[in-house]
């Protein structure tokens, strides 16, 4: 197998990059992995409708259900305010169905995705992969955060998200928590999928996030757990360096 390009990570980033790429009639292999693409879903699913337009994505009416109208901020001393984001159209989706929908348009182009795949190591003609070698020009690693554990942690900060069913979650509100004591770093924050439905996080430097959130969660009022998250985020921006193989 050879390929003009070989992207670790099925993601929005290597999607959108074979989609690309592959635009341009360059062959693109995107390896991913879990067993399908958009799974399993960390993200909080909080995007600019006018961002995904101007990435080429329009997103189908199964990803989103509804706009986000209002945005509550809350001060370290409990004090808070509502912004009017109507106008910002802004929208929470599904990563799950965003994902296969960039997929969808990558294969449309020529990408070839394949799923269980996991990128092992750089070889002197591309790629070593845990099925096979891969003989390639370039290789993108857009694995996200697991990438970059062992080569940069000042960039990395742990976080949990819950999804929960909560009577106090309303739809079209988001809120988001700022204190430098209690999440030094970050902030908390709750995103409505539904009335009643959502997720809430929080993320910081240094802090047991697991505990942190459940005390979130119990200043909040009552609430039933759909699943738990637990993964690093990264926020320090992107990594600007590439390996071509010139052989």
């Amino acid at each position: 197998m050879n390929y003009d390009v070989v992207i670790a990570g099925g993601s929005v980033a290597g999607l959108l990059c074979a989609r690309e790429i592959a635009s341009k009639e360059f062959s693109v292999l995107v390896i991913e992995e879990d067993y399908e693409i958009g799974t399993p879903e960390h993200c909080g699913g909080l995007v600019s409708l006018s961002g995904l337009e101007e990435l080429g994505v329009i997103p189908f009416k199964k990803i989103f259900d509804h706009m986000i109208e209002s945005a509550e901020i809350t001060s370290p001393n409990g004090n808070s305010f509502t912004i009017n984001s109507k106008k910002q159209k802004v929208i929470e989706i599904s990563r799950r169905e965003l994902d296969k929908q960039i997929a969808f348009q990558a294969q449309k182009n020529g990408a070839i995705i394949k799923v269980r795949t996991s990128f092992q190591e750089l070889t002197d003609k591309g790629i070593r992969t845990n099925e096979d070698e891969i003989a390639c020009r370039i290789f993108v690693d857009a694995r996200g955060v697991s990438s970059l554990i062992h080569k940069d942690r000042t960039g990395i900060l742990s976080s949990a998200q819950y999804e929960i069913y909560a009577d106090w979650i309303k739809k079209g509100k988001v809120e988001v928590i700022f204190d430098q004591e209690k999440y030094p770093g970050f902030f908390a924050w709750v995103i409505p999928s539904d009335e009643g439905k959502g997720k809430v996080g929080v993320a910081g430097r240094g802090i047991k996030v697991a505990e942190t959130l459940d005390n979130i969660l119990k200043d909040k009022g009552e609430f039933a757990t759909i699943r738990k998250i637990f993964a690093p985020i990264w926020i320090k921006g992107p990594i600007k360096n590439f390996v071509e193989n010139k052989q």
